[in-house]
């Protein structure tokens, strides 16, 4: 699986907001269509953590996959977070989704999981999931402006 480490907990709000700031003439030319950016942070159980990551890996990744081909959704990642030794750690763990447009965050995924896992029944992995991790905030971006 893949997961990419995060030495500040900032980096992704940071990042994004920096970028905002670069005068679109030393970058490419801004999207035609407005990217909808959603941050989750979840707190994850250490005796619950391998479990957590078999389901992130094995079961949603790929229904992610599958809606990033139906361009429902334009990227998906899942972060470990890493804190300096001896601080607060808020989030073990952050998704980041990416989107087109503010409609495609509601997007019913049902019909999606049962395409992708028809065999196995969306409401014992949504327990599963919610069961395997605290998701203790989640945030909205979105493009205001692109000039």
């Amino acid at each position: 699986m893949q997961i990419r480490r995060l030495a500040v907990p900032a980096l992704i709000p940071t990042a994004f907001l920096l970028g905002t700031l670069v005068n679109t003439g030393f970058t490419q030319q801004a999207a035609a269509t407005p990217t909808i950016v959603e941050v989750g942070c979840m707190k994850v159980d250490p005796l619950k953590e391998e479990e957590y990551l078999k389901l992130e890996h094995d079961l949603w990744r790929p229904v992610h996959q599958e809606r990033i081909k139906r361009g429902q959704l334009r990227s998906w990642t899942l972060y470990e977070v890493r804190y300096p030794a001896g601080s607060q750690r808020e989030c073990d763990y952050r998704t980041v989704n990416v989107y087109n447009s503010l409609a495609d965050t509601d997007r019913p995924i049902a019909d999606v999981f049962t395409k992708v896992h028809p065999s196995v029944p969306i409401s014992d992995v949504v327990r599963r999931t919610v069961m395997g991790r605290d998701m203790r905030n989640g945030e909205l971006w979105y493009q205001v402006d692109q000039n």
